[in-house]
């Protein structure tokens, strides 16, 4: 038989709240982790409920060696609090509280790669063993920009079929990724490829096309990667080539003519003009030209279109004469051998050639000749008035 016994309210609502009272502490949410980039700010949150007296909330560094570093105790700072640059001290607690939780936001201020690694909260209970104490655990990633540690090669020299291996390795978080390429964007040695993801860029049984400017590339998608570069030089003889196989002109006008050869080879070669007599001038060996009043010779090297270790020379004949009119040779020597292929022909044309002609040629010509009839009409028109 059941029997019904009336309880005061009162008594129910005292009951519960001791109830209520004697709920352990807890912590109730995942420490999302953080992932910053160093120099920045990082949060953790740890939120707690039924914190009561005697109860304190501690953030602690899971540091290897010693275990774990008390940083907070509830909102006070426990260790040393530097100042960063910009003003703000290293660690801060925030405190929030909304319906019976509690949170204490752990802020880490200008991050350093020391500051990577594991963050432990816990509920330190009076008069409890630390076994039972609730605690969770977050993860703190401190982002670091690539730095490459290699560098132990910016020139290298070699000679034609030689072999070298170019290293480059770097530190960084994330691990970055190695890249080669070449500074002009032509194909790497030994591969079908642009670039190579790999820290050996294998240099086999080089050739003078290989010679240039090699960038190594770390990236870990943290600003700003970092760039490593090697010069590869190989030692081959001189190349030349002219840019204009025939250069026509008029003589005996005060117009020049412009020879021009692009040179490659190394060591840096050097470079001769010399030029076939002409049956006037009566002499069977080729003549050495030189900066005079005659010729002027000139080196340009700062121009798009030149390679790696080429450069181009230019040769101004001055006031072309009907002994310019013959063969010019563009001559390149370095220990490595010689290059005398390089031939340019000077021929003669009936008007100006060139960038450098008078502009108005014809229009100047016709007002001379309008000058001249004026003339001749007025002296005509003097005489006939005497």
């Amino acid at each position: 038989m059941l029997k019904f016994y009336w309880i005061d309210a009162a008594v129910v609502t005292l009951l519960l709240g001791t109830v209520w009272c004697q709920q352990d502490p807890e912590i109730v949410d995942e420490i999302i982790p953080e992932v910053t980039s160093q120099g920045g700010q990082a949060k953790l949150n740890c939120t707690v409920v039924n914190k009561q007296d005697g109860h304190t909330v501690i953030w602690t560094f899971l540091d290897s060696k010693s275990g774990g570093e008390i940083i907070t105790s509830d909102e006070n700072i426990f260790v040393e609090n530097k100042v960063c640059k910009e003003g703000s001290k290293k660690y801060e607690i925030v405190k929030r509280e909304f319906n019976k939780r509690i949170t204490y936001m752990l802020v880490i201020n200008c991050l350093e790669v020391v500051d990577y690694g594991y963050y432990k909260c816990y509920i330190q209970i009076r008069g409890d063993g630390s076994a039972s104490w609730p605690s969770k655990i977050g993860h703190l990633i401190v982002q670091v920009p690539p730095t490459i540690t290699s560098k132990n090669v910016a020139v290298l020299q070699l000679d034609v079929g030689h072999s070298h291996n170019l290293e480059c390795t770097a530190t960084g978080v994330p691990k970055p990724n190695i890249t080669w390429v070449r500074s002009d964007g032509g194909l790497l040695p030994g591969i079908d490829g642009a670039q190579l993801r790999n820290t050996i860029l294998p240099l086999k049984n080089v050739t003078k096309e290989d010679r240039g400017l090699y960038k190594c590339i770390a990236d870990n998608q943290v600003r700003p990667p970092d760039l490593y570069l090697v010069s590869l030089s190989v030692f081959f003889k001189p190349e030349t080539m002219a840019v204009q196989d025939t250069v026509g002109q008029a003589q005996n006008r005060q117009f020049d003519a412009k020879l021009e050869c692009r040179v490659s080879g190394y060591p840096e070669p050097e470079v001769v003009w010399y030029k076939e007599p002409t049956r006037s001038e009566g002499n069977t060996q080729l003549m050495q030209l030189n900066d005079d009043e005659k010729y002027e010779i000139t080196k340009l090297i700062a121009t798009t279109t030149l390679r790696f270790q080429e450069a181009w020379y230019v040769l101004r004949i001055k006031n072309v004469e009907a002994n310019d009119y013959t063969k010019y040779f563009c001559v390149a020597r370095n220990r490595i051998g010689e290059n005398r292929q390089t031939i340019i022909e000077l021929f003669e044309t009936m008007e100006c050639q060139g960038a450098n002609c008078p502009s108005f040629e014809a229009q100047g010509a016709s007002a001379i000749s309008v000058s001249m009839l004026a003339t001749v009409a007025m002296v005509t028109l003097a005489k006939l008035i005497l």
